[in-house]
């Protein structure tokens, strides 16, 4: 089978366009957007939070804790587009999740510390909210 190499400065436009994303908070962001798609919410990426009060609340435990933190990274902060402050932390964790090497080596940094915010950190695994219903009901309780 001969191999064609493709000529400096030519394309290759055989097949149609990946549209679908693959990997899995790809898949998570775009589930996400849509379900939050009717709220009056801002989605930022990957985030630092810094001197927040954060109520944190992880899927092993049955309630959630309230505590001072210095700083939070967070992979999604949904924002209140009217006071600018942060009212959701979503750490994407399981088991088999991995860190996506595309994103931005810094995430950006928001301060809630200012307005003593209480920020709601929620610990969420992304293979058991793989479809916008699901995203919807686990997010209804924490938002305005």
């Amino acid at each position: 089978m001969p191999l064609n190499f493709l000529k400096r400065g030519e394309v290759k436009t055989t097949g149609q366009p990946r549209t679908e994303r693959s990997r899995q908070e790809d898949r998570f962001e775009q589930n996400l957007r849509l379900a939050l798609q009717d709220q009056a919410v801002e989605i930022r990426g990957p985030t630092i939070l810094k001197d927040v009060l954060a109520f944190e609340v992880k899927p092993t435990q049955a309630q959630g804790a309230l505590a001072q933190k210095a700083q939070v990274k967070v992979d999604f902060a949904l924002i209140n587009p009217k006071t600018r402050t942060p009212f959701v932390g979503i750490v994407l964790s399981s088991r088999s999740y991995g860190r996506d090497r595309r994103r931005p080596p810094v995430p950006s940094t928001e301060d809630a510390g200012a307005q003593r915010a209480i920020v709601t950190v929620l610990h969420l695994n992304p293979t058991q909210l793989s479809d916008v219903p699901t995203l919807q009901a686990a997010l209804k309780p924490y938002l305005p």
